[in-house]
């Protein structure tokens, strides 16, 4: 094997020598267009060679741009590169950039033109230290600053929202709204953030701003504090068009939910996993700082025997609304019995023919979600028959799978807003 490193590596300083191409493997070239949902596979050497932080057009609705284009502008390279772009001499970079997730910090390069005073650049830079920004979709914003700018976000972002890095730093991310955003919930975000609360938000955006394709955003924004003083605003993005599209019987609502379970403490001292970025949490990067008090358990429910699934990943919210669809499809009455302040858990009550059933949509102990039933009322043979009704037509929210972009649904107009959209009115239902 040592015999072979040496061949290769005369071989290489052999072409360098003669004036040949630069030594390893050729980079390939990347179709033009925005990568879906596909790690690219970008030359970065090339781009960090004699590039500066240019800046494209203000406005890029509907605009493709090729992978190289991203590369540059994804603040995802080694400190080499960093001081390669920031010099903009035109030589050549220092050491290859990584492709692969790192969480060293070093990957965390900050655009020039981010407001940010020296404790924020290590804050971002902490931060992004516990995250695979090659998947998670994050932008991260200074509420010291005026106009609460954008200073930092994921490549997956920037797929999402139709933004470079270059494009979106020093502009609020209400960049991404436009006509059919509910103004009510964009009122329900400012009020939270000044409160500095943490807060969960589904609502219509649009990619490249206003005029470009609309998709559903369910978003988690939450603080990050040091020492307990605030200093930047976390928020996760997940592209939720495909799953409001398979909701048949009900339309989804835009909601901003500040609920006392979100403001949660949680330090930086362990890799975040996509589960826990989409939960909202008040973080605290000073490791001896105290956090904030845990909120209290959700109430025991009864004891009862139940059928249900568990392991599901996506948002309660959406669980309890794909419910409501659900039975509603199967022509059974339903209400929202109960939404527990204290934890991720909703009580829908149902009745399909002669059984009363009791839905509940709550968190696991690992962070996963549930859906589970327990009979009420009616014989068992009954209750299963509706219970097999009811899994046929979850379908799809009861499996795990990555999240897909498809079909936008049409959001509801003059309808209420801010609540869960089981909005059946119906008696309460009981045991006889």
């Amino acid at each position: 094997s040592s015999l072979a490193v040496f061949v290769w590596c005369g071989s290489a300083a052999l072409q360098m020598q003669a004036g040949g191409s630069q030594a390893g493997p050729s980079s390939r070239e990347e179709p033009a267009g925005r990568p879906s949902g596909k790690k690219a596979s970008v030359p970065m050497e090339e781009e960090l060679r004699g590039r500066s932080w240019a800046t494209p057009p203000d406005r890029v609705s509907g605009r493709k741009r090729d992978g190289a284009e991203l590369a540059r502008c994804s603040g995802f390279w080694s400190a080499e590169g960093e001081r390669a772009e920031a010099a903009a001499s035109g030589s050549a970079a220092g050491e290859r950039p990584s492709k692969s997730p790192r969480r060293d910090g070093e990957t965390a390069l900050v655009h020039p033109r981010a407001e940010l005073d020296d404790l924020q650049r290590g804050l971002v830079r902490q931060f992004v230290s516990t995250i695979d920004a090659n998947e998670e979709s994050i932008v991260i914003t200074n509420p010291r600053a005026q106009g609460n700018p954008i200073v930092w976000v994921t490549r997956p972002w920037q797929d999402m929202c139709g933004f470079t890095y270059g494009e979106a730093v020093g502009r609020n991310p209400r960049l991404t709204q436009g006509e059919r955003s509910d103004p009510a919930v964009v009122s329900a975000i400012s009020g939270a953030l000044k409160q500095e609360r943490p807060c969960k938000v589904a609502m219509v955006n649009y990619r490249g701003g206003e005029g470009g394709p609309a998709f559903w955003n369910m978003l988690s924004i939450s603080p990050l504090l040091h020492r307990g003083q605030l200093q930047l605003y976390i928020a996760n993005l997940q592209d939720y068009s495909y799953h409001m599209g398979q909701m048949v019987s009900l339309t989804p609502s835009q909601f901003c939910r500040a609920a006392l379970h979100y403001r949660r403490g949680r330090r930086l001292d362990a890799p975040l996993t996509s589960l826990s970025l989409a939960k909202p949490a008040i973080y605290e990067a000073d490791g001896e700082h105290p956090l904030q008090p845990a909120p209290e358990p959700p109430p025991a429910q009864p004891m009862m025997r139940r059928l249900g699934w568990n392991k599901l990943v996506l948002e309660p919210e959406h669980l309890a609304d794909r419910v409501g669809d659900a039975l509603s499809r199967i022509d059974a009455q339903y209400e929202l019995a109960e939404r527990l302040a204290s934890g991720e858990s909703v009580v829908v009550s149902a009745r399909s023919g002669d059984v009363v059933m009791r839905v509940l949509v709550s968190e696991e102990a690992d962070g996963h979600y549930s859906i589970s039933c327990a009979r009420l009322s009616g014989d068992t043979f009954s209750y299963h028959a509706a219970f097999r009704q009811l899994k046929a037509a979850l379908g799809e929210a009861l499996t795990q799978h990555p999240l897909q972009s498809r079909g936008f649904v049409t959001p509801p107009t003059g309808a209420a807003r801010g609540a869960l959209p089981l909005a059946r009115a119906l008696p309460a239902l009981t045991a006889p």
